[in-house]
């Protein structure tokens, strides 16, 4: 016997219209702060790693403790508002990576869920077709077949 309706939980009307609502406010926001940069702009941009972000952290832990020991040549207010604004998009990203996750797992059950459900109609049509005299059961299972090439081929 399949595993059958995993998907138990649904999103209603209202909490889809308030997820779409939400992520339209992250767009107004983010929107007119970012740049679209394309694959050759981003090849002209350091790659800032875990060792490079170390280095960071301490250049702006010395910024902070020793402000005496800092380069003139550095804007230290634009430094801090880049690392703060770098800081929170890298928490934002991390929360938005969690509910991508959340949200293919839910996809992926309402997927098998309407899948197994989609092959039982299947089935039904074509039992039907041969104990029925309806035509629209025939119809519709002669306009499902196109999904299953391989079926009722023999392998030679």
């Amino acid at each position: 016997m399949p595993i059958e309706n995993l998907g138990k939980t649904h999103l209603t009307e209202v909490e889809m219209e308030q997820i779409n609502q939400a992520l339209a406010a992250i767009e107004a926001l983010v929107m007119p702060l970012t740049v679209n940069l394309n694959h050759k702009d981003k090849l002209g941009l350091c790659k800032v790693g875990e060792h490079n972000k170390l280095l960071i952290n301490k250049v702006r832990d010395y910024a902070e403790m020793s402000p005496e020991l800092r380069s003139p040549d550095v804007d230290w207010e634009e430094f801090r508002r880049d690392y703060a604004t770098r800081s929170h998009a890298s928490a934002a990203i991390s929360r938005l990576q969690s509910l991508e996750g959340m949200l293919r797992d839910m996809k992926a059950l309402n997927d098998h869920d309407n899948y197994t459900d989609a092959l039982k109609d299947y089935r039904f049509a074509q039992y039907k077709t041969q104990s029925s005299q309806d035509a629209g059961y025939s119809t519709k299972a002669e306009q499902m077949k196109p999904f299953f090439p391989k079926t009722g081929k023999k392998k030679r």
